[in-house]
């Protein structure tokens, strides 16, 4: 029978009438919430992981970088309570949804309302695709694969999964999938099995398991090999495919020092083996990353998109852009543009920004950049950015010392001349709260975010600044932002230096004055505020992530 809610169109000519895979009653709430308009609502004030899982847009940081065809079809086989369902239908002509719950398909059409390319088939996917007259551009499996022992009749389900949607692609089409690695660090750490529930599950190959199963990089492989799928590229999404929020790639893989996103987990308790941090910076200096990612993105068909995507969702609307690494005329850029309406004045902002920091520091070399299509480019400058390089000084405190100080006196010691007596005013009160140091000196114009990470060193020893996102005209204490880098540097080697120095003595001993250090943590707490809208520990994503039990931390 075919139905209409809003221009979203169901048939469920396939529906047995019952929905054997639910998240219970909660499905209930969501389907009230969406009918109503209350999503936004409910996500910020809920703590249960399906709300999380079902209503978060960072669910689309996943496939929102991807260059669709804008005249193409979308098979979205699982499309569930219609995370992505929105959008890809802003991306293409036409999707079609497979699921099979009429409650998920229910909630995706009320939030999906108003996209009238969007079908909707209820019912069981083998059932379904006999009928399947089209083909199809692209076909999802986005957290569907791994249940195909559950659907698919046959000796190897997952494999006979891939050559029946094989079938349903046009000439060209690509399959796009995303699936927990059975390897995933996480795992290793403590984090149980995704779908079982069960720790090491995975790990142990699904023993007690006959019907979930995910896979490793070189199993996803040879099942595509057995597909004869011989062209597809992998994607790394960190710190999972769920709520990324980074994307990586073969072409640019984490360096020691960059993922700490291995230990968050939503839904459920977890052991901890050992220090994420370190292991995770072992495994990212030996290169083995690609083995040990909590999750893959593999597109069948395809060469490499994009070297490197990041999301900032969790932020004010005025300030979610994305950053995107990619190849362009022979070079390689990095864009930064925005994700809502509101944010394009901010990225618009940015060439402005690098105009007025342009020149501020003498030994500092600044990357010059361009406005297009409502994005800021410049150019990828290559070399090693001081945050990674400090990784070989992480178990040397003193050395670890001393090189901040040193590329602080040499790269980013401000002229003399240049500085003014510092003053608050109403826009710094905005900004940075009533707290403010005394008998300090300030540039003209300061770029906060002068983070290690924030400046590459080449193989000639120029330091450039590249990142212009929160430079501001009004007066800031200047050795704020020396705090600001020499925190988050500390913050980000917390694990190796804790027990070698402590950090109020090393702010003390690269300059910071003691008195001013809780004044200058207040202020860093008012601008995390100012950007996201909220007091950082209390955003959503830390009411969902709070309810899940750490338990048996073997390590100091």
């Amino acid at each position: 029978m075919q139905k209409q809610i809003g221009k979203v169109k169901l048939d469920d000519t396939f529906y047995t009438g019952s929905d054997f895979y639910t998240d219970g009653s909660i499905e209930d709430d969501l389907l009230d919430s969406v009918k109503e308009g209350r999503q936004d609502e409910v996500l910020a004030a809920g703590s249960q992981w399906p709300v999380l899982y079902h209503l978060s847009d960072i669910r689309e940081n996943l496939l929102e970088w991807y260059p669709f065809s804008r005249d193409a079809s979308v098979l979205e086989i699982g499309s569930g309570c219609g995370a992505l369902t929105g959008l890809l239908s802003r991306k293409v002509k036409e999707v079609t949804c497979i699921e099979l719950s009429e409650k998920r398909s229910m909630i995706n059409a009320y939030r999906n309302r108003e996209c009238g390319n969007v079908k909707i088939i209820i019912g069981n996917f083998q059932n379904i695709e006999p009928a399947l007259k089209e083909q199809y551009d692209y076909i999802t499996l986005i957290g569907v694969w791994e249940y195909a022992g559950l659907y698919v009749d046959g000796e190897n389900p997952y494999l006979e999964m891939l050559e029946i949607a094989k079938k349903h692609l046009k000439k060209d089409g690509k399959i796009i999938i995303a699936i927990e690695n059975k390897m995933g660090i996480k795992y290793w750490n403590g984090a149980p099995e995704d779908h079982t529930n069960l720790f090491y599950e995975g790990l142990n190959d699904y023993i007690n398991s006959k019907t979930v199963r995910t896979f490793s990089k070189q199993e996803m492989e040879k099942l595509l090999k057995d597909a004869s799928v011989s062209q597809y590229t992998f994607y790394y999404p960190m710190p999972d495919y769920k709520l990324p929020e980074v994307i990586y790639t073969d072409s640019f893989l984490p360096d020691p020092g960059k993922e700490r996103n291995y230990g968050k987990e939503y839904d459920s308790c977890r052991i901890y083996n050992f220090n994420d941090a370190i292991v995770s910076d072992q495994i990212c200096a030996d290169h083995m990353f690609t083995y040990f990612a909590n999750s893959f993105l593999v597109v069948t068909g395809d060469e490499e998109r994009i070297k490197f995507g990041k999301y900032n969702r969790c932020r004010k609307e005025e300030f979610r852009i994305k950053t995107e690494l990619f190849d362009q005329n022979g070079c390689t850029c990095i864009k930064k543009a925005a994700l809502t309406g509101r944010a394009k004045e901010h990225v618009l902002h940015l060439k402005e920004n690098e105009r007025k920091w342009k020149g501020s520091l003498p030994n500092l070399r600044y990357v010059e950049g361009y406005l297009e299509n409502d994005g800021y480019i410049t150019p990828y400058i290559r070399g090693t950015d001081l945050e990674t390089l400090f990784y070989e000084y992480r178990n040397r405190a003193d050395l670890f010392t001393e090189k901040f100080r040193y590329y602080v006196g040499t790269y980013l010691k401000a002229d003399e001349e240049t500085l003014i007596p510092f003053a608050v005013s109403d826009e710094f009160r905005k900004v940075f709260g009533d707290r403010y140091p005394s008998n300090q000196k300030s540039l003209k114009y300061t770029n906060v975010d002068l983070t290690f990470s924030n400046l590459k060193l080449t193989p000639d020893n120029e330091l450039y600044s590249f990142d212009y996102e929160w430079v501001f005209d009004f007066l800031i204490p200047y050795e704020f932002v020396i705090w600001y880098s020499a925190n988050q540097l500390y913050e980000k080697y917390r694990a190796y230096l804790k027990n070698r120095i402590s950090k109020e003595e090393f702010l003390t001993e690269v300059g910071i004055t003691k008195e001013n250090i809780p004044i200058y943590e207040n202020m860093d707490w008012k601008f995390g505020r100012y950007v996201s809208g909220k007091n950082r520990e209390n955003n959503y994503l830390f009411n969902y992530r709070k309810n899940a039990v750490i338990q048996n931390i073997k390590f100091t």
